[in-house]
């Protein structure tokens, strides 16, 4: 049986793996952000849902300047940055939608433009699932 922690850490992994596919550390400057290096720690480290969460509350100054200021200024940046601060909320049901559909408007812009078509939000979310898909299966092989 999976512990749920495997399982999140599965996940994060998984969503740092999306982030690489689709090269979104562009979108940060070329630097990938505190938070950014703190899930990718998590994925990779023996921390448990809590941490998770902690991750997510040690941005929330940074991801209320990413959701006022900065989808007018750097709109990649901020979808980047909400997409992770989303994955570290507390409802393990959705941890992929909200993130897929931040990483879809960040692709967006980043291609500069006005809407996402109706298959990018559907394509990132069928990356996110396969990449997890391959992270339990690696998680099941060690």
């Amino acid at each position: 049986m999976r512990s749920i922690d495997k399982v999140l850490r599965a996940q994060a992994r998984a969503l740092i793996a999306v982030l690489d596919h689709y090269k979104l550390v562009r979108a940060c400057g070329e630097e990938r952000p505190p938070i950014w290096r703190d899930v990718e720690a998590f994925g990779t480290g023996s921390g448990t849902a809590v941490d998770l969460q902690c991750v997510g509350r040690n941005e929330a100054g940074t991801t209320a300047a990413a959701f006022c200021i900065g989808v007018k200024h750097r709109a990649p940046n901020a979808a980047v940055h909400l997409a992770l601060v989303t994955f570290t909320s507390p409802s393990p049901e959705h941890r992929f939608l909200d993130p897929s559909r931040w990483i879809a408007l960040a692709l967006v812009f980043m291609d500069k433009r006005s809407t996402p078509g109706s298959g990018v939000p559907n394509e990132v979310f069928q990356q996110l699932e396969s990449a997890f898909d391959a992270q339990m299966d690696a998680e099941v092989s060690a």
